[in-house]
């Protein structure tokens, strides 16, 4: 019975609020016009969809919106009054452009569970970047591990790992924060990167 608000692309957040979806949550997945989350179009098609992005957006809601109009962005604000969660992983600052971010929302809805995922956190010299799994996977040193033999090279792991890690920190999380509304602790601001998980 729980609603989200989904803002996220690629792999990360929505796999996280596929979880919470197969839990039993109402997820709306906010895509913009002309193709929607890029995820659509990316790894193996089946059907004229990614596999990968049926996988990760399974047992949810789409809705089509402009966040470049103002209308597009109040119709958003609209469905966060109304939601549990709202969810996005834009860059920092992005969300502030565009007018939704966590005092906005929390103005209209002071028990919102309001979740931040980014690359590398909200703050430090790399928090305004972009990244992708393999990118974090360097990172970590993990491909290093992976190469085994002191001498080996490093070898990425062809599995999205880190956005899989995030994905499963950030629903716990959520779930979490929405346990700690329940007794009386009201709505949270969650900040989760990837690089931490």
């Amino acid at each position: 019975g729980y609603r989200i608000v989904d803002l996220t692309a690629m792999i990360t957040g929505p796999l996280a609020t596929m979880i919470l979806a197969d839990q039993g949550a109402r997820v709306v997945k906010v895509e913009p016009p002309g193709g929607g989350d890029v995820m659509r179009y990316l790894s193996t098609m089946r059907g004229g969809m990614s596999t990968m992005f049926a996988a990760c957006n399974r047992s949810k809601r789409s809705i089509v919106v402009n966040l470049r109009h103002e209308s597009g962005r109040e119709i958003v604000r609209d469905l966060a009054t109304r939601a549990d969660v709202f969810i996005q992983n834009f860059r920092p600052g992005v969300i502030e452009r565009l007018g939704l971010a966590e005092p906005v929302l929390r103005a209209r809805h002071p028990g919102l569970v309001y979740v931040s995922l980014s690359a590398f956190g909200s703050e430090g010299p790399y928090a305004h970047r972009p990244a992708y799994d393999h990118i974090l996977q360097a990172m970590t040193g993990a491909p290093y591990v992976q190469g085994a033999a002191a001498d080996a090279r490093p070898e990425y792991m062809r599995m999205a790992w880190c956005d899989k890690v995030n994905a499963l920190v950030a629903a716990q999380a959520i779930t979490a924060a929405l346990l700690a509304r329940e007794r009386g602790q009201g709505g949270q601001h969650l900040r989760l990167s990837m690089l931490d998980a």
